[in-house]
This record gives C-alpha cells, structure tokens and sequence, in this order.
C-alpha cells in the first residue's frame, strides 16, 4: 500500500483525520517487522501534538509507541529486522533505515525521512524499543493546535 497524500519528503498535506488513517496503518506494519515472531505488546500512542513551524505550516507528531524488548547494537535479529522495515517502508514509498546512529547513552537506532516531510525514528533502549513520528505536514480545519486533536 503507497501513501497517497503523507508522502515521502513533503508535497500535499494530508487532512489530519487520512495522515491519521495512514501512520496507523504504517505503525502497524512496522510494529510486526520489528517483532519479527515475537508476541510483543505494544503502547501508544503517546505524546500525539500539533503545532505551526517557523514558516506557518502544520505539522503533527503523531506520538510514539513502545514495547519491551532490548535491541542491542549486537542483536543477532538486526539483520532481518531491518530488511524486513525496510520492506515496509519501500512498500509505503519511504526511504530505507540507512546506517544506525546513537542518540546518547547506550540508545541504539535508526533515522529516516517519514511521511509528509516528517522524521520516522526507531530505536531501542534500557530495554524498550521505539517508533516515534514527528513534524508531518497536515491539512486541519481549525487552528493548527490541540483543539484540533479531537478524535
């Protein structure tokens, strides 16, 4: 399934309610590659938000979302998780995962360009691996803030 409006590297903005439908469906997918067999249970999403850039655009965090599970740097499962993320996100018209990066401490992950001119990140520490989405561009029909929120 492509993304339709939330595409990759901006372009149309996506009416808040389709991105929503979209990241859903893509969360999920990632969700199941990074699990590979696991029956992992995963949280959120949490920390949803949405605010105007510098240059008046609306831009949506969607949250994050979290599960258990230590991913190491020397994780044996890298390997096929990341061909299997990277699947999910060619599928979807993303950029792939790209080489890991640290974001401090012992975190371990991995960085991309999301949907709608967006960052997709995905990483793993103290034992909880992440997928977090921020700065996707939106269309709403009121002010571009948390009143707008309401599902």
């Amino acid at each position: 399934m492509m993304m339709s409006a939330c595409t990759a590297g901006g372009g149309t903005a996506a009416p808040l309610e389709e991105a929503r439908e979209e990241i859903d469906a893509l969360v999920v997918e990632l969700q199941e590659a990074v699990a590979l067999d696991e029956d992992l249970s995963w949280e959120g999403p949490t920390g949803e938000a949405l605010a105007e850039d510098d240059e008046g655009i609306c831009r949506w965090r969607p949250g994050e979302w979290t599960t258990e599970l230590a991913l190491p740097e020397d994780d044996p499962g890298w390997a096929e998780r990341e061909q299997r993320l990277d699947a999910v996100l060619q599928e979807h018209g993303l950029d792939a995962l790209g080489d890991p990066g640290y974001t401090g401490g012992s975190a371990y992950g991995f960085e991309t360009a999301g949907p709608a001119g967006g960052v997709l990140r995905i990483d793993s520490w103290k034992g909880v691996t992440t997928i977090r989405l921020h700065g996707l561009e939106v269309e709403v029909d009121s002010d571009c803030g948390e009143s707008s929120l309401t599902r």
